[in-house]
């Protein structure tokens, strides 16, 4: 590689900064700063150490500053829990306005046309780190003794790319508000988001169109594959950095959804059972490559570190740090930490869906953070920070105490908010394998599986006589509540919702009851974006109030 290429990239990446809805961010660490003297010394290595430290940080920043949710990669996650319908918000029952809920979109199914900042916010989260991605396969890939790092930010991208075929890839849902939204599914049926690689030029760029399931895929794989030659040996010092284990889930999760489909659009990748099988097996490799840990009862229900430190089964994670807090607001834990004092948690009160906590057994450990309708302070005293009865009381009832603040600090934000939190956990692994298990061996088969998790977190768990794939994703959502992952197996599956049964704890405005899945499971394409790129011919229906609100009785 020639001096004066990497000088060029240098100044381009490292100096580069993103304009994003009128707000500039600089899209590396000041601290990333590379001087022409390193470059012209060949230190490359430094480099793309510098370029690789900007994914993880970007994707805890914000991308515009359009509202306080706005706080990275795990802000698209709660978006997609809220609007999955695992995440209620109960301050309302306590007299407290709705709206403390700053994901109210998302459990309302408003603002999602194209013109709206929620689409340009789940857009700008993921393209500016698809270009770190880039810069980093675009300088290392030449040199061999880079290759992990190639390794990395092609499994970073792999990442990126398939929540974005996930979120942006139409499927069918009813939208009684909108006649003409099923003509829309059609018009885009099997469209996902333009691919942006390292070998793209801006000319291509503007006129870059959307790619078909099985292009995104195909490309995922290949990305996929490279990183798992590249990370063979590997060992990770940073919880930022992926690992083999990590290759194999991403392989996971790519099948699983694909065992979705049985239309035959996708040509050459396998569908339905076929790939249900492929899930299976990369699941298994996952878990034994990693080692097959899950989290025990006191790393879940710890006060001071569940869910803000690395625990046994985190395969893969992001780091907060104070370097990276803007605000008391913009972070996490002011969202879904309740004991975190100075946030909106406390007052909108992330809690559990009220018929998942009925029917969630009572001797299951994870039910011990979850204030029961009926739960006294004496009960919950030895899982909590709080140390006063009347402001345990002021809870809305099933508030969810999972996320917990940093070190236990519940007053200076600065050290609350920098957590640690979960983009992989092996738990996810064992239930991809069980419910690939059951597509594909039967139910007996399935069942084995999940009771075999189970042991794990409930000794007594006696597996329903039900449809085993519904207690298996049920059983999931309250494993991965506020982690952002069910949305997609819930689109997948085509699975109905019902916020509108009597005494529920979902406020007026979110009660919805459907036959399969939400029409805002799927985003639009950001007006922005498509008016730069004209290679983006059709776009998603707006799924905008797609459902009226069930009225109360």
């Amino acid at each position: 590689m020639k001096v004066n290429k990497i000088f060029k990239m240098a100044v381009v990446s490292l100096g580069a900064v993103v304009a994003l809805s009128g707000c500039i961010r600089e899209t590396f660490p000041k601290e990333s700063t590379i001087t022409a003297e390193q470059l012209l010394g060949g230190q490359l290595e430094v480099m793309a150490e510098s370029l690789l430290k900007g994914i993880p940080s970007g994707m805890l920043s914000p991308v515009s500053g359009w509202e306080h949710t706005d706080f990275g990669y795990h802000s698209v996650g709660c978006y997609n829990d809220h609007a999955a319908k695992i995440i209620a918000t109960t301050g309302w029952m306590t007299g407290l306005p709705a709206g403390y809920n700053r994901f109210y979109a998302a459990q309302y199914g408003w603002g999602y046309a194209p013109n709206s900042s929620l689409a340009s916010h789940v857009w700008y989260n993921y393209y500016p780190q698809i270009k770190s991605c880039n810069d980093i396969i675009e300088l290392c890939t030449p040199e061999e003794q880079l290759s992990e790092y190639v390794g990395i930010a092609k499994t970073y991208r792999a990442l990126f790319y398939l929540d974005l075929a996930r979120m942006f890839e139409p499927l069918y849902a009813e939208a009684p508000n909108n006649p003409g939204y099923e003509a829309g599914v059609i018009e885009a049926q099997a469209l996902t988001v333009p691919i942006v690689d390292e070998t793209l030029d801006e000319d291509t760029a503007k006129n870059n169109p959307r790619a078909t399931r099985e292009e995104i895929f195909n490309f995922i794989f290949a990305d996929l594959a490279d990183a798992e030659v590249r990370l063979a040996d590997f060992v990770s010092k940073s919880p930022t950095n992926p690992t083999l284990a990590v290759v194999y889930g991403l392989y996971a999760r790519a099948y699983l959804w694909l065992g979705g489909f049985s239309d035959g659009l996708s040509g050459e990748l396998p569908e339905g059972n076929e790939a249900y099988a492929k899930a299976a097996e990369y699941a298994r490799k996952a878990i034994d490559t990693f080692g097959g840990a899950i989290m025990s009862e006191y790393e879940w229900t710890n006060p001071t570190t569940a869910f803000n430190s690395m625990a046994s089964s985190w395969m893969w994670a992001l780091v907060q740090s104070t370097d990276t807090i803007i605000n008391n607001l913009y972070q996490f834990a002011a969202h879904m930490s309740p004991e975190a004092s100075y946030g909106y948690a406390p007052l909108s009160s992330p809690s559990l869906n009220g018929k998942h906590y009925d029917r969630l057994s009572n001797t299951d450990f994870r039910k011990k953070v979850v204030k029961g309708p009926n739960t006294t302070f004496e009960e919950f005293a030895p899982y909590t920070l709080i140390k006063d009865e009347a402001e345990f009381e002021a809870f809305g009832p099933y508030t969810n105490f999972k996320f917990r603040p940093n070190q236990g600090e519940r007053v200076d934000y600065m050290v609350a908010g920098a957590s640690t939190l979960p983009l992989m956990r092996c738990e996810e692994m064992y239930f991809i394998e069980m419910e690939a298990v059951t597509h594909c061996q039967g139910d007996d088969a399935g069942w084995a599986l999940l009771t075999q998790f189970m042991a794990n977190r409930d000794s007594n768990y006696i597996c329903p006589t039900m449809d085993i794939v519904d207690e298996i994703i049920f059983q999931k959502g309250i494993e991965f509540w506020g982690e952002g992952l069910i949305m997609y197996d819930m689109k997948r599956l085509d699975m109905p919702i019902d916020t509108a049964w009597d005494g529920t704890n979902f406020d007026e405005s979110s009660r919805f009851k459907t036959n399969g899945r939400l029409a805002w499971w799927t985003y639009c394409i950001p007006q922005g974006e498509t008016q730069i790129n004209l290679g983006i011919q059709v776009n998603n229906p707006n799924p905008t109030q797609a459902w009226d609100p069930v009225l109360p009785k």
